[in-house]
């Protein structure tokens, strides 16, 4: 019994200090502060956030419709609305900054815990490997967008971190765990996953299904498995799929080297793995420490990195995988041989002295790097503190000192990390150049709301991304063009195409497009085309420009920033021909989508082509047996014009005509008392409404309604079927 609560005290001794470790490193200081978190992508995803929060969660929905960019776009329908519904719960005690923070370090903290788990000899046994191993890979920088790692976070990757966690979390339940419900609760992680990206989901399916098939379980947990799966995940991943076609192809480049692969902080891994398994390869097989899970995560991330179809999912993407698994491989090989030090005791206390001079040595760097900054030394000495603590109280604990070294390691040679949680917690507010942007919001909410294209440039990271504009649905009563969740909207590659004339440095992210580079004449055009209504410049030599133009109406400056009113409408009437596009059929869209077969007729390539002659011509997708005409009037007079998210309505003197909306088109927006809405050309709507009153819904379609109905039978059966296995395990 001593040895038994002996090896209890540890394990939660080492989980605390794991834990208070790694949140004091991520600024707990910093993320209780009542502010607005920046950086990278994360500074435009509080927009959308903010947004699910308000207008979302609140109608019982996790997808609806946002205004807020992209002259509309569909909200958590092709993204993921787990980390906005974790947002949501904390905002319920929290000030909106800090629930968003709270939700970024969570998925840090989640994958370390995920690492942990899979690295466990026995289901409730503590692994500090596997701890270790998580702060290995969390803290790796040498990627900072492809997920999973810190650093990836911080630039707006957490969902993909909380998707990859809930994976290896599901993995751990169906191989591991000696809960007799392990088959649902892994169910329920895999849910999770899916909920938060659906690549690493991809990625776990195959080797998910493969142990769900083979491991013996009794039948009733394996059904209640697929319902609660069902239950959670089914109402929006149909959603996704069945809307693809609807989504933009980022054209994202492929990698083709070996080395964009196997990055320079894991390359020296792959050297000592492969030292390791050859010492150690009877024992990795006797002991059955190399499994199929990390040789799966291995060889496949390899494989599809080399011959995944293009198009169908960025290579990049894999660079996580493989280290997922390099690393996991690497800490089984350094345990096992850990393990066998015990047998020495000389060399056990040699090697835990070495260990302990080692780990102080690293600390001691991790100390004189960051001591010229006090703010970080304020929870960086704690840390120094605990890790020299817990070194002193476990001296002649061999594999506790081990790791404590590689934990001193991982710090001591981290570059950037504490300068990102810095900048980004701090937020726009702790930014010195914030006050400029303080001054454009106040003065853009004494105009009347609308829609704003602004000039990109790499120069606003002062602020606390180059996408600080991006906010201006969140600060202002307006809405931008520009926004983050650029895959979402069939609208977003006409507007990087229309701002790449009217910016010094455009972005130009949309591959394969032909921009339009310092023709800004051409770029106030399409200002009309898109319905903008303000256009703001960042640079001289475009404030220049826009002030020389008879298109755009100075309004004022505030520096540095001008803007500028464009004389556009969101409602028209449609006089240009008309070419009318044939509907494909449900499957053919989501193959174009997902493989981009360019054999099958795509409504984006005509529209794209035609973008030019938006005066001359409209694609209209339509039905067969719709006839549609152009409008032979020109006096249109549209009155009471009012956009939400969730409604659009005018009154219109030209009943029976085709009507122009430049709101982006999705098939959820209905018209009570008309035809249409019709998607046309570049990406918008049209319609024709049978009165001079004329009300368009965004409403769930039949396929949304009966798939939800469905998750409710299925959550349902699974409650039933927990119930009968409950009494079972009563009567037995």
């Amino acid at each position: 019994m001593k040895s038994i609560s002996k090896n209890i005290n540890s394990d939660i001794s080492q989980k605390l200090f794991y834990l208070v470790v790694l949140i004091l490193f991520l600024r707990v200081d910093l993320v209780i502060i009542d502010n607005t978190p920046t950086g990278g992508d994360m500074g435009a995803h509080i927009v959308a956030i903010h947004t699910f929060i308000n207008d979302i969660m609140p109608n019982f929905q996790i997808n609806g419709w946002s205004n807020d960019w992209f002259a509309g776009y569909p909200l958590y329908y092709f993204y993921f609305p787990l980390p906005a519904i974790i947002t949501f719960c904390f905002d319920l005690i929290f000030p909106f900054g800090v629930a968003f923070k709270l939700m970024v370090i969570i998925s840090t903290i989640l994958m370390v815990y995920s690492f942990e788990k899979l690295l466990r000899k026995e289901s409730n046994k503590f692994s500090s490997f596997g701890a270790t191993a998580g702060f290995f890979y969390v803290f790796t920088e040498s990627f900072t967008i492809y997920g999973g790692n810190l650093a990836s976070s911080l630039a707006g990757q957490f969902s993909f971190a909380y998707s990859l966690a809930f994976a290896n979390l599901s993995i751990f339940y169906l191989t591991k765990s000696n809960n007799k419900f392990r088959f649902p609760i892994s169910s329920i992680f895999l849910s999770l996953c899916l909920l938060s990206h659906l690549i690493p989901f991809i990625i776990y399916i195959p080797i998910y299904g493969f142990y769900w098939l083979t491991k013996k379980e009794n039948i009733n947990q394996k059904i209640l498995s697929i319902t609660i799966f069902m239950a959670l995940v089914l109402r929006w991943s149909i959603s996704l799929f069945i809307n693809l076609e609807f989504t933009t192809n980022m054209r994202y480049t492929p990698f083709t080297r070996l080395e964009d692969l196997i990055k320079e902080d894991i390359l020296p891994i792959i050297f000592i793995l492969l030292a390791l398994i050859v010492a150690k390869f009877k024992d990795l097989i006797k002991y059955k420490s190399l499994n199929l899970f990390e040789l799966y995560i291995v060889i496949s991330s390899v494989l599809l990195y080399f011959f995944v179809p293009e198009g169908a999912l960025w290579n990049g993407r894999l660079v996580s995988f493989f280290n997922l698994g390099a690393v996991l491989i690497l800490f089984k090989a350094i345990e096992l041989f850990v393990e066998d030090l015990n047998f020495y005791q000389q060399g056990i206390n040699v090697l835990a002295t070495i260990s302990f001079i080692g780990t102080i040595y690293c600390l001691y760097i991790f100390y004189d790097r960051w001591s010229s900054n006090q703010s970080y030394l304020n929870l960086y000495i704690p840390i120094i503190f605990l890790v020299s603590i817990f070194a002193v109280l476990n001296l002649r604990n061999i594999s506790i000192q081990v790791n404590l070294l590689i934990v001193s390691i991982i710090f001591s040679t981290i570059s950037f990390l504490p300068h990102w949680l810095n900048w980004n917690f701090t937020g726009y507010e702790g930014k010195n150049d914030w006050t400029q942007i303080e001054n454009l919001y106040s003065k853009l909410d004494n105009l009347e709301s609308g829609r704003i294209m602004w000039e990109p440039n790499s120069d606003m990271n002062k602020y606390g991304t180059p996408m600080t504009l991006m906010t201006i649905p969140y600060f202002t009563k307006h809405t931008s063009m520009e926004g983050l969740y650029f895959d979402s909207s069939i609208t977003t590659p006409f507007h990087f195409i229309s701002v790449s004339g009217l910016a010094k440095r455009p972005s130009n992210p949309v591959g394969g497009l032909s921009y339009i580079n310092n023709q800004f004449d051409r770029g106030v055009e399409y200002l009309n085309d898109l319905g903008v209504d303000y256009f703001i410049s960042y640079t001289e030599e475009i404030e220049t420009k826009a002030m020389n133009s008879d298109k755009l109406i100075f309004l004022f400056s505030s520096e540095p920033f001008s803007v500028f009113k464009v004389n556009s409408s969101k409602v028209e009437l449609i006089y240009q021909d008309i070419e009318i596009f044939s509907k494909v059929d449900i499957q053919d869209g989501i193959l174009s989508s997902i493989f981009r077969d360019t054999n099958i007729n795509n409504f984006f390539e005509k529209a794209y082509e035609s973008f030019d002659e938006l005066d001359k011509k409209r694609i209209i997708e339509v039905s067969n047996e719709i006839v549609i005409e152009s409008s032979k009037r020109n006096d249109l007079q549209v009155t009471d014009l009012n956009i939400t998210n969730d409604k659009i309505s005018f009154f219109t003197n030209s009943p029976g005509e085709l009507h122009l909306i430049k709101v982006s088109y999705f098939p959820n927006w209905t018209i009570n008392d008309g035809k249409g809405p019709f998607r046309t050309s570049p990406s918008f709507m049209s319609v024709i409404p049978n009165s001079e009153y004329v009300e368009i819904n965004f409403e769930k379609t039949p396929f949304e309604k009966n798939f939800f109905y469905f998750s409710l039978f299925s959550l349902l059966l699974s409650l039933i079927i927990f119930i009968r296995s409950k009494k079972n395990d009563k009567k037995t």
